[in-house]
């Protein structure tokens, strides 16, 4: 399997150059330069394998011979041990067709630790034997920054590096970052928003001042992260379809690795018919895929804030995707982003991706009374992000016939505060414990990162 840049598919490189790294020479990302393809029949006969195998199944021709067939079964098996329930990713029905699949039974909670556990048991594997050092660093306002944490805490090969917004995170969330902090993990409070602190981890990238360490990207910008929720759509289609049975899926937009696995999926063979983008009223995604028009905003908060965001690395690969592997098209479009701030896509791409995506922007006010009514008709307690992906997933599904699934993301115990408010009580043992100590941590502002430099000067 050969990978390319979005931006230039003259440059070839192997799946190890792609696992350690952040973006492309160019500032692109990695992608490959062929889908496999399977068939239905294929994908049914895997309705009864352990996620560990059907994950080798899925992944084993994105990796190709980079990893010998014993050690990759055994990367993918550790990858999934920490998780703490049999299915690892459960299906719970909330309505008549409708399903939550439950993305948060992994040691953080959150579906951040199903590429954060892949990748560092890739990333140690890769190190290990190229006997090189590496700084893992990224954004995050919360999960994603926790979930690299706990992956790569056994491995002394990597440091870890975190940016977050200082004003952007929930008090439990910035809570325990600080209590994960120890010697190899460098937290960065980011005197901006989260948009901002991922430009400030892209111009590292581009300018990377640490030649001696490798630089890798625990962001979805690095594959891995796609890999990653590529198994999560075959394991959901195979648990309630056989693999043929069509399937939609309403997806929180906290990132858009998932819209564009997805999407991937579905040209893999998967028979997804749907895909719906749940936003809150930071709709940027929203506006793309309604009037065909993307635009970077100051992000609003809402009780849904790991969806405050409107810089999202994979619509650059959706882009690749969208307009078949065009790289030259893909290169003007995020060159007129960056310069302006929005792009428009040409028309039959844009209605390429409407053949499959909806969208819809969903209010703080109909999130909290879905979370309220949930639990009322059901007693099933969600989150404020899964909740905006059943309330979209129930007014915008295609077809009744079809199953339709809401990615569960983050698990309800992390918005105990929030449900406690709406009266929605939890078992006493999810309650959030008190808060630690502040451990020391640096300061940066966008337009001056020297305190980050100087740390990374010491490494």
């Amino acid at each position: 399997m050969h990978y390319v840049s979005t931006r230039n598919a003259a440059v070839r490189v192997d799946f190890e150059r792609v696992v350690l790294s952040g973006i492309a020479d160019d500032g692109g990302l990695f992608v490959p330069l062929d889908l496999p393809q399977f068939e239905t029949q294929d994908i049914a006969n895997w309705s009864t394998l352990p996620y560990d195998e059907l994950a080798y199944r899925i992944l084993r021709p994105f990796i190709g011979d980079a990893i010998p067939e014993p050690d990759l079964k055994r990367l993918l098996k550790d990858a999934s041990r920490r998780f703490q329930h049999r299915a690892v990713a459960p299906l719970h029905q909330v309505d008549r067709n409708e399903w939550v699949l439950e993305l948060f039974h992994g040691p953080t909670r959150s579906s951040k630790d199903f590429a954060a556990q892949l990748q560092a048991q890739l990333v140690q594997y890769f190190l290990q034997r190229r006997a090189r050092r590496a700084v893992v660093l990224g954004a995050t306002n919360g999960d994603t920054g926790l979930a690299a944490i706990e992956a790569f805490n056994d491995c002394d090969e990597a440091h870890l590096v975190v940016l977050y917004p200082e004003r952007g995170v929930p008090p439990h969330q910035l809570h325990a970052l600080w209590a994960a902090a120890r010697p190899d993990v460098h937290l960065f409070a980011v005197d901006g928003s989260f948009d901002e602190c991922q430009g400030i981890v892209s111009r590292l990238f581009s300018q990377w001042p640490c030649p001696q360490y490798e630089a890798i990207s625990f962001n979805s910008s690095n594959w891995v992260n796609v890999l990653a929720q590529l198994v999560m759509y075959f394991h959901a289609v195979l648990q309630l379809g056989g693999g043929q049975r069509p399937i939609g899926f309403s997806v929180p937009a906290a990132s858009f690795a998932e819209v564009y696995a997805g999407y991937v999926a579905q040209k893999m063979g998967l028979p997804i018919t749907q895909i719906i983008v749940a936003t809150n009223t930071n709709d940027a995604l929203h506006q793309l895929f309604l009037k065909n028009h993307y635009s970077r905003l100051r992000a609003n908060k809402t009780r849904s804030p790991a969806m405050d965001l409107s810089t999202f690395s994979n619509l650059e690969r959706f882009l690749w995707e969208v307009y078949e592997h065009d790289h030259q098209a893909v290169s003007a479009l995020m060159l007129e982003l960056e310069t302006h701030g929005e792009i428009t896509l040409a028309n039959e791409c844009w209605l390429r991706a409407r053949m499959i995506i909806d969208s819809y922007a969903v209010s703080d006010e109909e999130t909290l009374n879905e979370m309220t009514a949930l639990h009322r008709d059901t007693g099933y307690v969600v989150d404020p992000h899964t909740a905006t992906g059943v309330i979209a997933a129930r007014l915008y599904r295609r077809s009744l016939v079809a199953p339709m699934v809401t990615l569960g993301e983050i698990s309800p115990v992390k918005s105990a505060a929030l449900l406690a408010e709406l009266g929605i009580g939890l078992p006493q043992s999810a309650s959030q414990g008190e808060p630690p100590v502040h451990p020391p941590c640096h300061r940066v502002a966008p337009d001056d990162i020297t305190p980050l430099l100087n740390v990374l000067d010491t490494l």
